[in-house]
């Protein structure tokens, strides 16, 4: 027993405590602006800042759990924990609940949305398999392996459809791949289709994408198969684009141009984006004080208690209430990312590295969408927006970084 309470306090001196508070006053901040978003709103009849409350407290069971967790203990269920999510992304395809099968409904209301947890089970099993193995990058093995554990949760969030979460998944490998030592002219590579894509409209663009994949594919002397197969992938890719977009229906094609300016359909699709944008650049300084938001009160803000948080606390709060959130999200990314390398074991750095790759893409796809420099994509702000599974499952993954930083000196 002795023993044990010793090595619990030699832990807690490297409890990282400006991480967890940090992650704590973005929670709060959450749950009081829930309210403000939520009081007057003749369409929402249930109090949603208690149930965000009471997930938050689930939350902070998650955190004190995953403490207390050894090291091993992520690293010997990582594939578990991923087949298990892959079952139950597969399972709410086939039960789910709502007009997009996203989620199981529990009893007493409760809804559980397995991609939240599919995103940390990945990770696991990302930096499990990067970490156990002699992994190298002229092998198109090594590639293929991380590539089908993010693609295939990718492929059935996808399906459901949920196209914002979906692109967490291939979001997340990347800086993984770079934190584990993969050059950047491999990630450009990899990028490259997506890139031969958005390109291929013109040749101005598509010429120098197609050079500048070839003098890579050159100078870093690849496996004849494998040159081959990057080369013709894009330019497969690339020709066959423009096809496409010309056989799309005009209001297939509209969509499209609506996803990516707004502006296009500024009663219809670009409403969202043109309203966000109303309530952040009317908030000012110092904003127009707390429930006070004319744009939230006045049901003018869609999903202003999900999507739109960023932009009721900037419209309320101001400048200044928006710039608070952003260095306490600047303050939960730095010190995981001091944590990643601070970490003696190659695993845990690599798990810390995918937790904030997860945060970071959330924070900006949810802030670039309120400010209308992103397209819609429905992608909830971390610890601020709406939702159970959501919120726990950021939680979930700051007591992870705070448990695998307390046993920083374990190889």
């Amino acid at each position: 027993m002795t023993r044990g309470k010793r090595l619990s306090r030699h832990l807690l001196r490297d409890f990282d405590h400006r991480l967890f508070w940090s992650a704590i006053g973005l929670i709060v901040i959450g749950i009081v602006f829930v309210y403000s978003a939520t009081v007057e709103n003749i369409q929402v009849t249930a109090p949603l800042h208690t149930r965000q409350a009471l997930w938050a407290l689930v939350g902070l069971t998650a955190i004190l759990a995953a403490i207390r967790l050894p090291l091993h203990f992520y690293y010997s269920t990582a594939y578990l924990m991923y087949g298990i999510a892959i079952l139950l992304l597969v399972g709410v395809l086939v039960v789910g609940g709502g007009g997009a099968e996203r989620w199981f409904n529990l009893a007493g209301g409760i809804r559980l949305q397995p991609s939240e947890l599919a995103k940390v089970a990945m990770v696991l099993a990302i930096a499990r398999y990067l970490s156990g193995h002699n992994v190298s990058f002229r092998r198109v093995r090594d590639f293929l392996i991380p590539l089908g554990l993010a693609g295939l949760p990718f492929l059935l969030v996808a399906r459901q459809p949920d196209l914002g979460t979906s692109v967490v998944f291939p979001a997340v490998l990347l800086p993984v791949l770079f934190w584990r030592g993969v050059p950047l002219w491999v990630i450009f590579l990899l990028c490259s289709p997506l890139l031969s894509v958005v390109t291929a409209f013109s040749p101005y663009t598509w010429g120098p994408m197609l050079i500048a994949v070839g003098v890579v594919v050159w100078k870093s002397r690849l496996r004849r198969e494998l040159a081959l197969l990057v080369v013709t992938v894009n330019i497969v890719l690339g020709a066959v684009t423009p096809t496409v977009w010309d056989n799309l229906h005009e209001y297939q094609r509209q969509r499209i141009l609506t996803f990516v300016d707004p502006q296009q359909d500024p009663l219809g699709a670009g409403y969202h984006v043109i309203q966000s944008t109303v309530a952040v650049g009317s908030g000012g300084l110092l904003g127009k004080g707390y429930l006070q938001g004319t744009q939230t009160k006045l049901n003018f803000l869609p999903a202003q208690h999900t999507d739109f948080m960023f932009s009721v606390i900037a419209e309320e709060t101001g400048l200044v209430g928006a710039i608070v959130v952003l260095l306490l999200f600047m303050g939960v990314l730095h010190r995981s990312l001091r944590a990643a390398v601070e970490v003696k074991n190659s695993f845990a750095g690599l798990v810390i590295i995918g937790a904030s790759a997860i945060i970071f893409t959330h924070v900006v796809v949810n802030i670039g969408m309120a400010l209308g420099l992103l397209p819609v994509t429905g992608l909830p702000l971390p610890f601020i927006s709406y939702g159970g599974s959501h919120l726990v499952s950021m939680m979930l993954l700051i007591g992870i970084v705070l448990g695998l930083r307390m046993r920083w000196m374990e190889y």
